[in-house]
């Protein structure tokens, strides 16, 4: 069962999404999903460690129903099934989202862009030239 205005997999037996209360359905089609018509604007809101990372960062936001796509190496991916051999990742968000995307990556990560595996070193010897 599928949410028609977020788009979230929900089990057998759920009837409305809990997220948004839509009655859900069987499968997404064009007809009976719901997207806001306009044309989205990606902009960046993060370059995060890893394409791990950019995942646990996208799901996150999808989550939260915002806009989101995640860019590795040189490819667009418009999901988060990215390979995590790659080094970096950076996590793009609608313009219209950028505001409330990056209060929740604050409230979630503070300035961390590496949040599976904390601060690089490069960051740590900033940090401790900064006091």
């Amino acid at each position: 069962m599928f949410c028609p205005v977020c788009e979230s997999e929900y089990e057998a037996g759920i009837a409305r999404c809990p997220d948004d209360g839509t009655a859900l359905v069987e499968r997404l089609t064009l007809d009976n999903t719901v997207h806001d018509h306009s044309e989205a604007r990606f902009v960046p809101l993060h370059n995060v460690g890893s394409p791990a990372e950019a995942e646990m960062v996208y799901d996150i936001l999808r989550q939260n129903n915002i806009r989101t796509a995640v860019q590795s190496g040189g490819a667009d991916a418009f999901s988060p099934l990215l390979s995590t051999t790659s080094t970096g990742a950076l996590v793009l968000v609608d313009e219209r989202d950028l505001t409330r995307a990056e209060e929740l990556y604050e409230s979630f990560f503070g300035n961390d862009t590496t949040p599976l595996t904390g601060t690089t070193l490069a960051e740590d010897e900033e940090a401790n030239d900064e006091r």
